[in-house]
């Protein structure tokens, strides 16, 4: 055998022993497999704003009632606006004979005529109060005197023409009912054709705003004139409102309905739609009102899943630094808002970050 032939196997054997090692190098693990990476966590910042705590009230939404059309005219009614129909200062209820019964704007009612010699009164101030603001006293009168003089026979003269009514400077006793504001025209009690009386309510009216109208109990926070309160109509929508007037609750119209008020036997509040038109038109729609129990303002908040229950009592967040270290500290705790809590504490300032609770 020669020597070539002698190297030929050693060399072969030589490989293998060198390739066992290293698959044995290879597949032992000389090393210990890598520990796995820690979960993600999810962090929320703490920032500062006002926290609101309420409570959840029921409601009516539509329309108040209004003070009373009286008819002082005789004769036959020839005309009715139709129901829903909102007047205002200087638009007509209805007409008697074809004589308009006209809406103006005042606190008293009218009880006489108006003519040249009338004592003075509270009425004359609100008529002239009413020809200054449909500009038939330009020129006229700037502010009303209470006193029926030729420059308001004059007013009224420019009035009647304006209307296409005959030209007197005198007014009979009905053809102006003096209403304290707009009306909104409800469910009708006379018909045209039908005799008018003295007396008469033509029908039922109401405000022309849309209110809701919230029953109060002593469980119920209390609340102030002015406060904005959300309403959460039937389709989960939230429409701003502003609570408008706290007293006794309105006594039962011919409908059954009541404006809103606050006593102690029957308290009511009258909440006022900020979006009206977002309510929509329909009358008697049930609603909910939200009511403040507790407010804060200009509080460092952060979300309440952010809480962690400490051993020895109390509560901590735990913070992540900048660096992406991870610390706990204690805080104190203030209101609970929804989602989200007042906290305070060493270390706690607008723009830290704190892990939160998957």
């Amino acid at each position: 055998m020669t020597a070539a032939r002698l190297a030929r196997p050693i060399m072969l054997l030589g490989a293998v022993i060198v390739g066992s090692v290293v698959a044995l190098s290879l597949r032992g693990g000389a090393s210990a497999p890598a520990a796995p990476a820690p979960p993600p966590v999810t962090t929320a910042t703490i920032v500062r704003t006002d926290l609101r705590t309420s409570v959840l009230t029921g409601g009516m939404l539509g329309y108040a009632p209004a003070a009373p059309v009286i008819n002082q005219l005789s004769g036959t009614y020839t005309q009715l606006p139709g129901v829903g129909t909102s007047v205002t200062s200087g638009g007509t209820l209805y007409r008697v004979d074809n004589f308009p019964a006209v809406l103006m704007t005042g606190a008293t009612p009218a009880w006489r005529a108006f003519a040249l010699g009338m004592t003075d009164g509270p009425d004359v101030t609100e008529l002239q109060s009413n020809l200054i603001a449909l500009g038939d006293a330009d020129g006229l009168l700037t502010v009303p005197t209470g006193r029926y003089d030729w420059l308001t026979a004059d007013a009224v003269e420019r009035w009647q023409e304006a209307e296409h009514e005959p030209v007197t400077g005198a007014i009979a006793l009905g053809q102006i009912v003096f209403e304290p504001s707009a009306v909104r025209v409800g469910a009708e009690s006379v018909a045209p054709g039908q005799a008018a009386a003295p007396g008469q309510l033509p029908y039922q009216t109401t405000t022309v705003s849309r209110t809701v109208r919230v029953p109060l109990n002593p469980n119920l926070p209390a609340v102030s004139l002015g406060e904005r309160v959300p309403i959460i109509l039937p389709a989960g929508i939230t429409v701003p409102g502003r609570i408008t007037a706290i007293g006794p609750a309105a006594p039962a119209t011919a409908s059954g309905s009541t404006g809103g008020a606050r006593s102690q036997a029957s308290a009511q509040l009258t909440v006022t739609p900020l979006r009206p038109a977002a309510t929509g038109t329909g009358t008697d729609v049930a609603v909910q009102v939200s009511l403040t129990t507790s407010s804060v303002r200009g509080v460092l908040a952060a979300p309440v899943s952010a809480l962690l229950a400490l051993a020895g009592g109390g509560y901590g967040v735990e913070v992540v630094e900048p660096s992406g270290i991870h610390h706990l500290l204690g805080v104190q705790t203030g209101v609970f808002a929804g989602s989200q809590v007042q906290i305070s504490g060493t270390g706690i300032e607008p723009g830290t970050k704190v892990v939160v609770a998957q």
